[in-house]
């Protein structure tokens, strides 16, 4: 299967750092990516099986509200069995 057209959605270190984790209302961990350069997006949610890339924040705002994310905590660290509060950027997304 060619799967070279995810290239130019790549979400390694090599053109995207990570910048937060959101949470699903479900519990399930997204990692809010920010892109090294503006080109292809500007940021970028990655959840287990998709991501959704963004050209502006406020685009992102929107698609966080919309789907009732919050930022990952320790309650969701409890909640899921899981250990990624400690992953959090000290900048607040939402």
């Amino acid at each position: 299967m060619d799967l070279s057209f995810l290239d130019s959605y790549d979400n390694s270190t090599r053109h995207y750092q990570p910048f937060d984790l959101l949470a699903t209302p479900g519990c399930m961990p997204l990692m809010v990516m920010c892109s090294k350069k503006p080109e292809p997006a500007a940021w970028s949610i990655i959840g287990t099986m998709y991501s959704v890339h963004f050209l502006h924040y406020r685009d992102m705002e929107d698609y966080i509200i919309r789907r009732v994310l919050t930022r990952w905590t320790d309650e969701h660290d409890r909640k899921a069995g899981l250990c990624l509060s400690g992953v959090s950027n000290r900048f607040r997304i939402y």
